[in-house]
């Protein structure tokens, strides 16, 4: 990666005493500049990302219903990926970043025993902003009340205050109090996200696992390849993965625009110039995309983050050595950032599609895969059992459970949820526009005829919308006791105790993607990721002093030894249980978390006392339970499992540092330093499995360790002091 970030900076402080004020003023500029010679300045997903994941026996046939689902681990020997991720465009926006900050600040020493401290800081960052790369995406964007870029913040003013108080002015006990507000400063990150996946000048291409298929990629009048299994759905991750994906029954139709897919690379060429994808070429000449890019944008309204901190310390001096002090310590984050899918899809609608199928005859193996036939317009076409009323060939008909289109047998409206962008509030999706007479107003048409949603009245080219919004927040206390006692005598000691429990309901960009449910990201609500209830650090030090001229020889060798030993003791930290699966039908996997259930579930070996079964929370768009009775698990739901529901493995060390300083004459001495790191070889865990699917059998493993932090260790050094 060619990119090359240049940071220039100006800071300066002023300093004044009048009296017992002393006043400080300072400012901080920066300028960082980003550039790249390269393509791309920020590449996200370019090589290929292929997801595998747990799959539910009944998407290989709907006879396989109630039978285990495969692992990700046996899907990938298949070849049946969950998803196939790829960036493919050209998105070299260079951009710069100013930060900008003042502040101004008292220190008044009000008398022998009391000072206060207050001031105030102004940040102001003039963040990158890209504008839209095409029209569509213009009306789009502002349509679901997103931009590109970081939006300015220009109101991030904090004041802060402190005092410290001496009580009895004996210097024996002091109390020291603060409360100010702190200004986060965005990750660029999502200034990069945000550009790199915009559905325009590059796009992040999905696609969902399938079924792997060398057949052509449009129906007709495009020149056949297998007939009636020619469809855009062949456009899978199964294809793209195993190689056999047929890129020519597209590039023959839309030359010189191309596919340009590399069958032996098993992914497509993300900068070429012809691509079908890059610049929303897809959309021009009307090549239908089962599932649209996603994109990562930002709230229009995003607001920086802050955090108000207070503190109380009270310290007592016990002796001319030794010392204890008792902390409180308060944090409250407001306007934190995280991703939420603005733009997600209605379960309840999929459910029932899927539903009203399969009553009508057609195979359904998955709701989110469900496609009405082709045949003529207001014809009816008999499936099985069943039989569907075709208002829109290939789109939307009226089904029926009986053959023969039989009144008396209707069951509503059977849709391909890909059509329909899979019923997501933006509406149809408008890469199936040529394949209707009247284009997108059709599409909308339709869409109103089957109370399906209809859209912003402007076409959205994109699937997921994960923007970045600052809604989130965090509560952090904890409770600190300090027992210190200052070198004397060869000996120093510092022992700290810490009780803290934090919550939040969105780490940050970093946590794992979005909330379970993007629709009610409020039910994510826990104990943090970096929550920590105990903390017991100690350390020492211990001398045996410098060697005198005249001590004897034994006195000598024991002279100049240092050793100083470090242990630490902590609880575990919250880890998340996730199926690994696609239940909330949002076309995304990795947050869906399983359900507890009383009996009968999938069980850990690492995780006692708790039993999980499939998802079956089933929430309308309005919050309300809704059951589809075809689907066993059900189908369109999240799990009654709390987000960060579990504790890891507490952590133990000690580490010891043992030197000796040899003299070499008057001005040269030497120290011989031998460092122990895990003296006890304890094995700490650093990361444990999070994955359980209750349909792939009786047993899973999450919670096991699967990463540890460092083995004993010694590490030895020679320091000479002149």
């Amino acid at each position: 990666m060619d990119r090359i970030e240049r940071r220039y900076e100006f800071t300066d402080t002023i300093a004044k005493t009048f009296g017992r004020h002393t006043l400080k003023f300072g400012a901080d500029f920066n300028l960082i500049q980003l550039r790249s010679a390269k393509a791309q300045i920020f590449e996200l997903d370019f090589g290929g990302v292929v997801n595998f994941g747990g799959i539910a026996a009944a998407s290989f046939s709907s006879a396989f219903h109630g039978l285990p689902g495969t692992t990700g681990l046996q899907a990938y020997g298949l070849g049946i990926p969950t998803t196939y991720i790829q960036g493919i465009g050209n998105s070299n926006q260079p951009f710069d970043n100013i930060p900008v900050g003042l502040f101004a600040q008292d220190s008044w020493r009000v008398n022998s025993k009391l000072t206060l401290n207050y001031g105030v800081r102004y940040d102001v960052e003039i963040s990158p902003l890209f504008g839209p790369a095409t029209a569509v995406n213009a009306a789009a964007e502002k349509a679901l009340g997103v931009v590109e870029g970081i939006p300015r913040d220009y109101n991030n003013v904090a004041p802060r205050v402190g005092l410290a108080w001496d009580p009895t002015g004996s210097g024996k006990t002091s109390i020291r109090a603060g409360y100010g507000l702190f200004y986060d400063h965005p990750l660029l990150a999502i200034a990069f996200n945000s550009v790199t996946a915009d559905g325009g000048r590059s796009v992040q291409l999905l696609s969902a696992g399938g079924t792997a298929s060398a057949c052509g990629l449009l129906t007709a009048p495009a020149p056949s390849v297998c007939g009636a299994l020619d469809t855009p759905a062949n456009l899978n991750g199964s294809s793209i993965f195993q190689g056999v994906l047929n890129a020519g029954s597209a590039d023959a139709v839309f030359a010189p625009l191309s596919l340009a897919y590399l069958a032996d690379q098993q992914r497509f060429d993300p900068l070429a110039a012809n691509s079908l994808f890059a610049n929303q070429n897809y959309l021009a000449v009307g090549f239908p995309l089962p599932i649209l890019p996603f994109t990562l944008p930002v709230a229009a309204d995003f607001k920086y983050g802050y955090a108000q901190q207070a503190n109380l310390t009270i310290e007592r001096a016990l002796s001319n050595s030794w010392k204890v002090s008792l902390g409180y310590q308060y944090t409250r984050g407001i306007h934190l950032n995280r991703p939420v899918d603005v733009n997600s899809t209605d379960p309840q609608l999929l459910s029932q599609n899927a539903l009203n199928a399969a009553l009508s005859g057609l195979g359904v193996s998955n709701p989110v895969t469900v496609v009405v036939p082709s045949g003529a317009p207001n014809s009816c076409v008999n499936q099985g059992s069943g039989s569907i009323f075709l208002i829109a060939p290939g789109a939307l008909g009226q089904g029926f459970a009986a053959p023969n289109c039989n009144p008396a047998a209707a069951v509503g409206f059977v849709s391909t949820p890909a059509f329909f962008n899979f019923f997501r509030p933006s509406g149809p999706n408008p890469s199936f526009a040529a394949a209707v007479p009247g284009g997108y107003a059709t599409q909308v048409a339709l869409a109103h005829a089957a109370a399906y949603p209809t859209g912003f009245g402007v076409p959205v080219p994109f699937n997921s919308v994960d923007a970045q919004l600052s809604d989130a927040s965090s509560w952090y206390h904890a409770l600190t006791f300090n027992l210190q006692k200052r070198f004397s005598k060869g000996f120093e000691l510092l022992s700290s105790y810490t009780w803290s429990h934090s919550i939040d309901n969105g780490t940050d960009l970093q946590s794992t993607l979005e909330p379970q449910d993007s629709r009610f990201a409020n039910l994510e609500r826990s104990n943090s990721v970096n929550d920590q209830r105990h903390r017991w650090v100690t350390s020492a030090v211990f001398t045996t002093g410098a060697g005198q001229s005249g001590d004897s020889a034994w006195r000598r060798f024991i002279s100049g030894f240092t050793f100083a030993p470090l242990m630490e003791v902590s609880s575990g930290r919250p880890y998340n249980v996730i199926t690994g699966r696609d239940t909330r039908l949002d076309l995304g996997a990795s947050q869906a978390r399983p359900s507890v259930v009383s009996s009968g579930g999938t069980t850990s070996p690492f995780i006692s006392g708790v039993q999980f079964g499939p998802a079956d929370v089933c929430l309308t768009n309005a919050g309300t339970p809704f059951t589809v009775p075809f689907f066993s698990p059900p189908a369109g739901c999240i799990g009654n499992l709390g987000r960060n529901a579990f504790v890891g493995p507490d952590f133990f060390q000690i580490d010891i540092r043992l030197s000796k300083r040899i003299p070499l004459g008057e001005r040269l001495a030497l120290d011989l330093i031998a460092d122990g790191f895990n003296m006890l070889n304890r094995t700490n865990i650093a990361a444990v499995n999070q994955l359980c699917d209750p349909t792939a059998g009786a047993t899973c493993v999450a919670g096991q360790p699967t990463a540890a932090y460092d083995a004993r260790q010694f590490q030895f050094a020679l320091k000479l002091h002149w």
